[in-house]
Order: structure tokens, then C-alpha cells, then sequence
């Protein structure tokens, strides 16, 4: 009831530190896991937006994995094809089906996307959304808001992410667009993104953590230790 009055229903933003207590990604999930858990299956590769530009054997894209964490960066900070790996589907998530469950503060009924009616859990449904996310050292997402406008939840398992997030009041004071993409494939200690005039919260996001983004809030995501995410 908190949660849905002071956060859901004024659309602001929340990270809740205690919502995944009890999970047993958060003591499972791992590169190394997932490398034997999926193996040769194949996963979509993206860049820095949503548009899948390769699907790769898992192996391989652990490999990928591995070389950015543990590479050097060239003397510019640049890192060769940085990719994030996504899993939407639920028949390939099936080995890890219970691993995961509706965080304690998201209501219990009301959903219209994904339609959830009589008490279902919206949480194990499929929907363009949801999806299990993992991204290479020095990754970054490219600023944006989220599709159809919707609230979003983002729940870390492994590794962390620095965020920057802004409020929809800040859209007139942030550059033009093709400016507000991810800065270029840079490790985040060699160039700290800007965002024109616009006020940016900034903050780690680390295992355990949820962050609640509500609908119409700007966010940019960059990944400092190899991450494994949530939707």
C-alpha cells in the first residue's frame, strides 16, 4: 500500500534495497552458472538499444564476457563490441524457473500489461518487457524511456550497474537526440556521460536491489562489473 501511494500512483522513482531476500538467483546466478546451464543455446545479442543484431551460442558470448572484464582498454578507454545478451522468452529460462519471484512491495492484483488477472503473478508471464539481461564490463545502455510509456522493474542479481535517471520535467533540458545516445563504448573511470542541463540522479545499482522506474523517467544504465538483470 506504501509503495502503490507514494511511488506508483506519482510515478516516482524507488530502489528498494531488501525486495529479493530469499532468492536463489541471488546465490546461483553467475557467468559461470549460466555456462552450464544454457550451454551452445543460442541468445540475442544487442548494442546500446533494443534491436537484436546477432544471436550467438551462450559459450561464445561468455567468452565475450570474460575478455571485457578482465581485458586492458585501448589508451582513448574505447573497448572493442560491447554487447548486452537478452532472454525473453520462458521456455529457455525454464532450468531457472523458481529462482525468482514477485518482489513483496509490487501489488497483488490490478495489472493491465501483463494482464494478470484473479491474483496470477505477473512476474512469470511473457511480455515484451520482461526479459533476463546480461552485459559485459563497460557496457552501456543508451538514454531512454522505456516502450509504451509503462513502469518498469529492475532487479540485480549479479555484478552493478551505475544508473542516471531523470524526471519527465527535465525532457526540454537535455540535448537533442541523437546526442542523448550512450556515450561510446567507453570504460565509465575515462568519460562520465553529461546530460546538457538536465538535473541527473546518479546512483550504483548493486546486488539485491531493485529499482521501481516509473513511467516516462529518462534513464541511462552502464555496466561496471559484469552484470546479470532482471526485468
Amino acid at each position: 500500500a506504501d509503495f502503490t501511494r507514494e511511488c506508483l500512483a506519482p510515478a516516482r522513482r524507488v530502489m528498494i534495497a531488501d525486495s529479493m531476500e530469499g532468492w536463489p538467483a541471488l546465490e546461483k546466478w553467475s557467468p559461470e552458472y549460466f555456462k552450464t546451464v544454457f550451454g551452445d543455446t543460442p541468445v540475442e545479442v544487442t548494442r546500446d538499444d533494443p534491436n537484436p543484431v546477432a544471436k550467438v551460442p551462450f559459450s561464445e558470448y561468455y567468452e565475450h564476457l570474460r575478455e571485457a572484464q578482465e581485458a586492458k582498454p585501448q589508451p582513448d578507454g574505447s573497448i572493442s563490441h560491447l554487447r548486452y545478451m537478452r532472454l525473453r522468452e520462458l521456455e529457455p529460462l525454464e532450468p531457472l524457473r523458481g529462482h525468482w519471484r514477485q518482489p513483496d512491495f509490487m501489488p497483488t492484483s490490478g495489472y493491465c500489461i501483463p494482464l494478470a488477472p484473479f491474483g496470477m503473478d505477473p512476474t512469470q508471464k511473457r511480455y515484451p518487457g520482461f526479459g533476463l539481461f546480461v552485459s559485459p564490463k563497460g557496457a552501456a545502455s543508451k538514454l531512454h524511456v522505456d516502450g509504451i510509456r509503462s513502469n518498469a522493474i529492475l532487479s540485480q542479481v549479479h555484478g552493478s550497474k551505475r544508473c542516471f535517471v531523470m524526471s519527465p520535467d527535465q525532457a526540454s533540458l537535455l540535448p537533442d537526440l541523437e546526442t542523448r545516445r550512450a556515450r561510446k563504448l567507453k570504460h565509465l573511470d575515462f568519460e562520465r556521460p553529461t546530460f546538457g542541463q538536465a538535473k541527473v540522479l546518479e546512483f550504483d545499482l548493486n546486488p539485491g536491489e531493485t529499482l521501481f522506474i516509473a513511467r516516462f523517467w529518462f534513464h541511462e544504465v552502464h555496466t561496471t562489473h559484469t552484470s546479470i538483470s532482471l526485468t
